[in-house]
């Protein structure tokens, strides 16, 4: 048993000019790159955030950061602290994830970040099952709406298409996304079926903003495309993006996937435009907790490549989705 040694450090403490909650405020700055969204993000006043930076840059008696009209930069002083600091941060990630660990590992609230589309259409229509065999886990689905109002849980696990260089963070590829442009059969007996992407550019286009973001996982044509297309709505939800194309909007592009849930939207008879992956990326010291290895193998079940086409590296069109389940009932039979 370790004693606590009553005033012990009483003196070093005094001595201490970077206050950790300031170094806090310091790193979130930081890690968003700005001080709004820092301040939104620790649910703190901009002018807080502001007097907490220059109370810490006055204590140490250095300019840690650098206010120019281009944004935020890290002093060489600022660099050396940010350093620190974050080994501070992986460090107090690690005694939360240690003692929690410890505490009713097989329940409690698992944290997920997942792309609104993912998360509407997949995880979601999903989860009553896994509650029922899950009674005492809850899920918390955040979708990186309402910056203002984040939910309060913490990320165990977070579903992208961007790839993770974290040494910490174990990403596993889980499913492959393919997309192509699709158009309700009611647009397409108004407006015609476009047979190229030239003659697609003409017609009304429903256009996702994450897609401009993604140029480099598009073909050189489709970023030709995307420039020359003529948007006649414009969303960054998934959600209401699909609505406009399932009710005769315009065209727009759609992972082969949502063929599930839209199975009377038409794909164009057209090449191939985009694959890409996604990610499902958990903390190495979470991985083996109860709970989230729970979820992390509901997951698997969710995007079983095996008996879901659509989430193969290879590109299955959903015209095939049929046969695909019904080879697979006749295997299980067999």
């Amino acid at each position: 048993m370790v004693l606590i040694r009553k005033n012990a450090l009483t003196s070093v403490i005094g001595r201490q000019r970077a206050d950790w909650s300031d170094l806090r405020v310091f790193y979130a700055v930081v890690e968003m790159g700005s001080i709004t969204q820092a301040a939104t993000a620790l649910g703190l006043t901009q002018p807080t955030v502001t007097r907490r930076i220059d109370e810490l840059e006055g204590r140490l008696g250095a300019k840690l950061i650098n206010r120019t009209a281009e944004g935020l930069s890290l002093t060489e002083a600022g660099e050396l602290v940010y350093d620190r600091v974050l080994t501070m941060e992986r460090s107090a990630g690690a005694i939360e994830r240690l003692v929690f660990n410890k505490d009713r590992e097989d329940e409690g609230r698992v944290g997920i970040l997942a792309p609104d589309g993912v998360a509407s259409f997949i995880l979601a229509p999903n989860l009553p099952d896994f509650l029922r065999t899950n009674p005492k886990i809850s899920v918390s689905l955040d979708c990186g709406f309402w910056p203002d109002s984040p939910l309060s849980s913490e990320i165990d696990i977070s579903l992208q298409f961007d790839p993770v260089s974290n040494p910490d963070v174990a990403a596993t590829p889980i499913a492959t996304f393919h997309y192509g442009l699709n158009a309700a059969q009611s647009y397409i007996d108004l407006y015609g079926k476009p047979t190229s992407l030239a003659q697609s550019a003409e017609h009304r286009y429903v256009h996702h903003p994450a897609q401009r973001r993604q140029k480099e996982k598009w073909g050189s044509k489709w970023v030709a495309f995307q420039g020359l297309a003529n948007v006649s709505f414009e969303s960054n939800c998934s959600a209401a993006t699909l609505a406009a194309i399932r009710n005769g909007a315009g065209i727009g592009a759609l992972p082969t996937a949502i063929h599930e849930v839209a199975p009377e939207l038409v794909m164009l008879d057209l090449p191939q435009q985009l694959k890409t992956t996604l990610w499902m990326c958990v903390h190495r010291d979470a991985v083996r907790t109860a709970r989230i290895k729970r979820v992390t193998e509901w997951m698997g079940t969710i995007f079983d490549q095996r008996a879901k086409p659509w989430f193969r590296s290879e590109f299955v069109p959903p015209s095939e989705f049929a046969d695909w389940g019904g080879a697979i009932a006749d295997e299980a039979v067999a």
